[in-house]
């Protein structure tokens, strides 16, 4: 029995390890590619380059205007993302302790944002009806409007599973209801805080569509967009290009590493409580 306990835990593993190469291949290939010539780079191949080429990096940072940018997605995203949290926990938090019949059909309607796709030319004609068109706050509106569904989610299960109690209490000693959730509540939901933060950053940061569609100035460009600076119709400079994938990838990847167990724990109690 024991053997065959073995055989399974090996065989898990191997399946993991499998699993694991469609995400470790591609980003190797980006990696040796970005320190190729234009020549090597050419066919994108998982071959090491014969000689590092650390100036693509330096030539790339320059050309792409890297720092502005980082700056562009950095305001975007923490923007996106402060609002979010905070309409979305007060929000998570009155669905959940008033379970009425308006306030249920308010969570069935934000559930129902997770199910239905964005229709970008109608979102393009509110923009531009709204006069936020190439404006950045139109950016993050539409960011938080589309990112408030899973975080009402995860706020609304986790938020079902803190006792009521806690709430009472704070009432007794004379609190108000804003005090109540600020002081009391939202310290509490700090998991599934951070696992909202995280995955709306990662969502915002990473998106590519609504900014190549609202911000047509070049200065507004978030850094998921310079790749395209090194991609023609007919040419492209693939190691150019793999280190403009590298410079959008890092920042993400970092901030993921240090919070990865919160993000774990606030989904699974987002999803399971309520």
């Amino acid at each position: 029995m024991p053997i065959f306990k073995k055989i399974r835990q090996a065989a898990k593993e191997v399946a993991a390890w499998l699993a694991s190469l469609a995400i470790l291949i591609p980003f190797l290939i980006v990696v040796f590619n970005s320190l190729k010539t234009k020549g090597e780079a050419v066919t994108m191949s998982l071959t090491p380059p014969t000689e590092l080429h650390w100036e693509n990096f330096k030539k790339v940072w320059e050309l792409g205007d890297i720092p502005q940018a980082y700056m562009n997605s950095f305001l975007a995203s923490s923007g996106a993302v402060i609002a979010s949290v905070v309409f979305a926990s007060v929000c998570g938090y009155t669905l959940s302790r008033r379970r009425d019949k308006i306030n249920n059909a308010l969570y069935v309607y934000f559930s129902l944002g997770l199910m239905f796709p964005v229709n970008m030319v109608t979102v393009v004609k509110v923009i531009r009806t709204l006069g936020l068109y190439n404006n950045r706050f139109g950016v993050i509106l539409l960011f938080v409007s589309l990112l408030m569904p899973m975080s009402v989610f995860l706020y609304y299960g986790f938020i079902s599973g803190v006792p009521r109690e806690l709430d009472e209490a704070a009432v007794v000693d004379g609190a108000g209801a804003l005090r109540v959730f600020f002081q009391i509540i939202f310290p509490a939901i700090k998991p599934v805080t951070v696992t909202v933060v995280m995955l709306n950053f990662l969502g915002c940061w990473n998106d590519f569509t609504i900014p190549l569609y609202l911000l047509p100035d070049p200065d507004k460009e978030v850094i998921v967009q310079k790749a395209y600076h090194f991609y023609g119709t007919f040419v492209a400079d693939w190691n150019l290009v793999s280190v403009s994938i590298l410079y959008a990838i890092a920042p993400v990847v970092v901030v993921f590493l240090c919070a990865q167990k919160y993000v774990i724990s606030g989904m699974a109690a987002g999803a399971v409580k309520g």
